[in-house]
C-alpha cells in the first residue's frame, strides 16, 4: 500500500503551458528523526554552534542533538606526566573535563527543551567526531570553527578542517 494518497488531481492551464498537480494528502515519505552532531569543548564558538543546532531542529519532531566533547592527552594538558597517571585516573580525569565542557551545552538543550544525548570520548578530537557521527546515524555535523586549542587554530582551526576533510556528511562551521 503507497504511503500517499494514489488520488491526485491536475489541472493545466494551456496558455501557459503549465501542470499542476496536487493530492488529497500530503506526498511525504517516512523520514528518520534529524540527528546532528555537535562538537564541544565550552568554547564560545561551541556554543554558538549548539545554538545553531538548536535553532536547525527546532520543530522537528524526533529531532536530537548529539553532544560530543573529545579528550586527548593535549585537551587534559597532560603529555609530560602520563607516563606516571594510571588509565584510570586518565579516565578519570578526561570526564570531568568533559563534564566541565558540555555543562553549557546542556543547559541551552534543557532551555530549548530539545532531545539530546552526551558522548565523552577519549582519542584523536577529529577523527572520534567523524566515527561518532557514522555511529549514531547523524545527518549533519555543526561545530565552531574554532575551539580552545593550541595556536595551531589561527585561521580555520586545525580540527574544523580536518573533520571539513573526513566527514562524509554535511559540515555547518559556526564562527
Amino acid at each position: 500500500m503507497p504511503f500517499w494518497d494514489p488520488v491526485v488531481f491536475a489541472s493545466a492551464s494551456h496558455a501557459r503551458g503549465l501542470v499542476t498537480v496536487s493530492s488529497r494528502q500530503s506526498i511525504s515519505p517516512m523520514r528518520e528523526p534529524l540527528r546532528i552532531v555537535v562538537p564541544v569543548d565550552g568554547s564560545a564558538p561551541a556554543t554558538r554552534a549548539v545554538a545553531h543546532a538548536l535553532s536547525v531542529v527546532a520543530g522537528q519532531p524526533g529531532a536530537e542533538i548529539v553532544l560530543v566533547n573529545v579528550q586527548n592527552l593535549q585537551t587534559l594538558d597532560i603529555s609530560d606526566i602520563s607516563a606516571v597517571m594510571t588509565v584510570e585516573v586518565d579516565r578519570r580525569l578526561a570526564a570531568r573535563q568533559s563534564r566541565i565542557a558540555l555543562r553549557k551545552a546542556i543547559s541551552l538543550c534543557r532551555k530549548a527543551q530539545v532531545a539530546f544525548v552526551m558522548r565523552a570520548e577519549i582519542g584523536s578530537v577529529a577523527e572520534t567526531i567523524v566515527r561518532v557521527t557514522r555511529g549514531v546515524g547523524a545527518k549533519q555535523i555543526v561545530m565552531g570553527t574554532r575551539g580552545l586549542g593550541s595556536l595551531g587554530n589561527l585561521f580555520l582551526g586545525s580540527v574544523a578542517a580536518q573533520v571539513v576533510k573526513l566527514a562524509q556528511v554535511p559540515v555547518t562551521l559556526v564562527k
